[in-house]
């Protein structure tokens, strides 16, 4: 059965956590790959830089590779053919799959368009039990305080947070704030999660992508990882995720 709770949206992990949810053996690989073929589920295909995104089905996977759907849109699949780097994320059994190809042939499968990719070599399996997030929605949503200058530190901007882990925020790209770049870093950041305290940290660019939303209107969001935060901000993280879960359990139950 699809999964309509967890969003198919690149995951951003620093390395050292991207690790613990690595699946490397190929017959696992294949085994969870084989599922999503036989669940329909579907398939986001980040392209461009992970700036474009289409969403497919998984149409076959065997030892040598597996098959994906091509777009309906000639000019999409160009782009992917022409892509150095192929991120796809789905979701198999309650948990988000995630894996990069840089390989991409197009070609037919069953006299339909569609592409070939080598099996992955590694696959990102996370559970939701296995990483803290929320969703914020305005007009209560988290802040961060970036300051774009080293040399200029009383210059900053407030970027809406829009989701927050451990490992990092995804961010929202207001025209007239701070422009975020794939490989930028900005240092000194600030988050103020209430209740809890202010985390300190650096934050790095991963990637950056347009979101439509049911109106029309295309916001340009970009996935940040925390650039080593220490074990306080850590802790405070998860305290905070928590607390706000409990209090989203609350008003659930009471009907709110």
């Amino acid at each position: 059965m699809r999964s309509k709770e967890i969003p198919l949206k690149i995951e951003v992990f620093a390395q050292d956590d991207e690790n613990d949810f690595i699946l490397r053996n190929p017959r696992e690989i294949l085994s969870v790959l084989r599922d999503i073929v036989q669940q329909h589920n579907r398939v986001a295909l980040y392209y461009n830089e992970d700036s474009s995104v289409v969403l497919t089905l998984l149409l076959a996977a065997d030892e040598t590779g597996i098959w994906v759907d091509a777009s309906p849109n000639p000019i999409d699949n160009r782009n992917i053919e022409r892509s150095n780097r192929i991120v796809f994320v789905s979701t198999h059994n309650m948990a988000k799959v995630q894996w990069v190809s840089t390989e991409t042939t197009q070609g037919l499968f069953q006299n339909a368009a569609a592409f070939f990719l080598p099996l992955p070599r590694k696959l990102l399996r996370l559970q939701r039990r296995d990483y803290y997030r929320l969703l914020n929605v305005e007009p209560n949503a988290l802040k961060c305080l970036i300051r774009p200058y080293a040399a200029k530190k009383h210059v900053h901007h407030e970027v809406t947070v829009m989701d927050i882990s451990i490992g990092g925020v995804a961010l929202v790209c207001a025209e007239d704030s701070v422009e975020l770049t794939p490989g930028s870093t900005y240092q000194d950041c600030e988050i103020e999660l209430p209740d809890v305290g202010t985390i300190r940290t650096g934050i790095e660019v991963k990637n950056v992508f347009e979101v439509t939303a049911r109106n029309g209107e295309v916001n340009r969001r970009a996935g940040c990882v925390f650039v080593n935060p220490d074990a306080e901000a850590r802790m405070m993280l998860q305290r905070y995720v928590t607390l706000a879960q409990r209090e989203l359990a609350r008003k659930k139950s009471a009907g709110e």
